[in-house]
């Protein structure tokens, strides 16, 4: 509820933004504003997707959806990266048109409207952290990804001032839109992660960076000789799921229940949520004929 509210509340402040900042790149004629403006919407986006998945993952399992429905954030994020390539392209054709031909720009008003911006984006950024800290236990995913957005578009404001500053002591108006382009580079930046990271887990690639670690611990556990049909991938950004087949040795078939106890803690304590373990004796028969299912909240 907490982080629902502290989205809410950065959406509309958002959205303040961003009818400020075009306002204000039209009255002052600076792509600069008017970029920056556009890297608002990379905001709007991530803030909104986030309450749009917090909205979503509270619905339970269904017979069809037996994980629910956290793989919405996956596709949401697919949808932002995609729309960010276009927000960039946008961006750098402004930015090329006024290059071609200087316009004049109103450093002050420039330079008002984004600090506005700036401070706007900032008091965001922190009603978000403290959101955050008033979360029992554990950091939301959502909460920080937006948190993350909000924080990198005051920059972009701050550079934007930068800009407007060197305009009005150089007097050289085509440093407007190269900074406009700058902003352009940081979206592209974000774009290129956001549709990395959705694409990760749309592919089911491994959250682990070496999962010859985890095998090395699994095959570690006392009366475990081998595994095999090791996976492990995600359902979204916070669920991770893993399955694995553990041939035993005859000690370890006399143990079972306790070899699978540590092959979950194992698995647990590398982050993976959701395990299924199948144990088998060495020539790969499974012990008592059947695969054993565990999972952890």
């Amino acid at each position: 509820m907490e982080a629902r509210r502290a989205l809410t509340l950065a959406l509309v402040l958002s959205c303040a933004i961003l009818v400020v900042e075009l306002i204000g790149g039209s009255l002052f004629h600076s792509a600069a504003l008017t970029a920056d403006a556009l890297h608002v919407i990379t905001d709007i986006l991530a803030v909104l997707f986030s309450l749009i998945a917090l909205s979503i993952s509270a619905r339970p399992p269904t017979e069809r959806l037996t994980y629910g429905y956290h793989r919405y954030e996956v596709l949401a994020s697919l949808v932002n990266g995609f729309s960010l390539f276009a927000i960039v392209g946008i961006i750098m054709y402004e930015a090329y048109l006024r290059l071609l031909t200087p316009q004049p720009v109103f450093v002050l008003g420039t330079a008002a409207f984004a600090s506005i911006a700036m401070v706007l984006n900032i008091v965001a950024s922190r009603i978000l952290n403290s959101a955050q800290a008033k979360i029992p236990g554990h950091r939301d995913d959502n909460v920080a990804s937006a948190e993350l957005h909000l924080f990198g578009d005051a920059l972009s404001s701050f550079a934007v001032i930068v800009g407007a500053t060197a305009v009005f002591l150089t007097g050289q108006y085509f440093l407007d839109p190269i900074i406009a382009a700058f902003i352009g580079l940081i979206v592209l930046r974000s774009a290129i992660r956001t549709t990395v990271q959705g694409g990760a887990i749309f592919m089911e690639r491994s959250p682990l960076k070496d999962i010859g670690v985890l095998r090395q611990r699994l095959i570690g556990v006392k009366g475990v000789v081998d595994v095999h049909d090791l996976h492990v991938w995600r359902i979204c950004s916070h669920i991770t799921v893993a399955s694995v087949h553990a041939c035993l040795d005859a000690q370890g078939k006399s143990n079972s229940t306790l070899i699978r106890n540590q092959l979950e803690h194992e698995m647990n304590d590398l982050g993976i949520d959701h395990v299924t373990i199948q144990l088998e004796d060495i020539c790969c028969t499974p012990v008592h004929g059947h695969e054993t299912h565990l999972s952890t909240p």
